[in-house]
């Protein structure tokens, strides 16, 4: 059997930054890391398994440039609803090209969510391995079973053709609780987490911008009694079920939600994953995750783009470099950790993704253009295999 050797300045192998050579088989699978070879190809630049994306709306591609940024959340929410139809963009034809996208990116992996099944001929076709998450709202309690009915139409539909497929909340403010409660199911959950301070000044009081929403909505809210907490103490509980939990965004999450969840999980032996997306944060309300909050209590971090509607582009990359930038603290080591084995164990693909361990297929990707440890805008990243 044919192999191939790799070699670069650096190489990350999904767990730390180490010497050596890769060594795979014609498709890329790996098969050792040997500590040098004469006959391997040098690169300039650094090597590390192909990136996963853990949070991506690949249905909004058609959406890219349509909402302005610094709309703040609610605005921006609106407007998602408002003019998903007013894209020039054939909806399919973005969504395979962003798909294409992502593949020239460098990211193997996709979590990707759904409110109906325009993106399944796309994902079908993909050379990305892609975890669906179909999206449930409704946050009317009488509405709970029309809403699970309609999503579990979505969901057979998807899981028919790619399995890989959940059924999930969409967030705190568009989710009652006897719908919650329908969507406590084992498996893979992910859900929209404190996306804004207002998120939890609605759960806290019942007053604040997302009372905007709900007039726009149409909504009688008088059903609604405040929690007197913040969204994720009134919501997490209900969620003692899934396997797994991936809590996206997370920007208004302070020190004591993240003590209650990983107390929660631990007590429930549930595996929790925090996804960040820096660049839609900021393009949404120029805001940023408590990274220093995240880093300090031991939370397992990911990274994810978010959609073209919230961001200008889908690369795990500059989400990279937006973290360094940001946080220059966080090693880079640590932050590619969060980009590769960490996201593949959150959409349960590290038995193949996410490290380069013998008999694993998880991409190789070249970074260059790097200024030292740190992602430039000169940096690139090529898929060798």
């Amino acid at each position: 059997m044919a192999y191939r050797k790799f070699k670069a300045d650096r190489l990350f192998d999904g767990e730390k930054m180490r010497k050596g050579v890769l060594v795979c088989d014609a498709t890329g699978r790996i098969e050792t890391i040997l500590p040098d070879a004469p006959d391997a190809e040098y690169h300039e630049g650094l090597l590390c398994p192909g990136f996963v994306n853990t949070h991506c709306h690949l249905e909004l591609s058609h959406m890219a440039g349509l909402i302005p940024p610094g709309t703040g959340m609610v605005d921006f929410l609106l407007q998602v609803m408002n003019r998903r139809d007013e894209a020039p963009l054939n909806p399919q034809d973005a969504a395979r090209e962003a798909d294409q996208v992502m593949y020239e990116e460098g990211i193997v992996a996709v979590g990707d969510i759904s409110n109906n099944i325009s993106t399944l001929p796309v994902k079908a076709a993909s050379l990305l391995h892609y975890h669906t998450f179909v999206e449930v709202a409704g946050f009317v309690p009488a509405a709970a079973s029309a809403r699970l009915h309609q999503a579990r139409q979505v969901y057979d539909a998807m899981n028919r053709v790619l399995g890989g497929v959940s059924l999930v909340p969409h967030a705190p403010y568009s989710v009652s609780k006897p719908l919650f409660e329908a969507l406590n199911l084992p498996g893979l959950t992910s859900i929209h987490n404190q996306e804004s301070s207002a998120e939890n000044e609605f759960y806290r009081t019942g007053r604040g911008d997302f009372r905007r929403l709900y007039d726009a909505l149409g909504l009688n809210l008088d059903f609604f009694s405040p929690y007197g907490t913040s969204s994720l103490a009134a919501y997490l509980p209900w969620l003692s079920a899934p396997a797994s939990l991936l809590l996206v965004h997370n920007v208004a999450t302070s020190a004591e939600d993240v003590a209650l969840a990983r107390a929660l999980s631990t007590e429930r032996n549930q595996r929790l994953y925090w996804c960040l997306c820096p660049g839609a944060n900021q393009y949404i309300q120029d805001a940023l995750p408590p990274l220093s909050i995240l880093r300090e209590q031991g939370c397992v971090m990911t990274l994810g783009t978010d959609s073209l509607a919230s961001n200008h582009r889908l690369s795990i990359l500059h989400e990279i470099g937006l973290i360094q930038e940001f946080f220059p603290q966080v090693p880079l080591g640590e932050v590619l950790g969060w980009a590769t084995i960490n996201g593949a164990r959150a959409l349960r693909l590290d038995g193949d993704l996410g490290a380069f361990l013998p008999g694993t297929l998880p991409g190789i990707n070249l970074i260059t253009g790097m200024a030292g440890d740190k992602i430039t805008g000169s940096s690139r990243v090529r898929r060798l295999l």
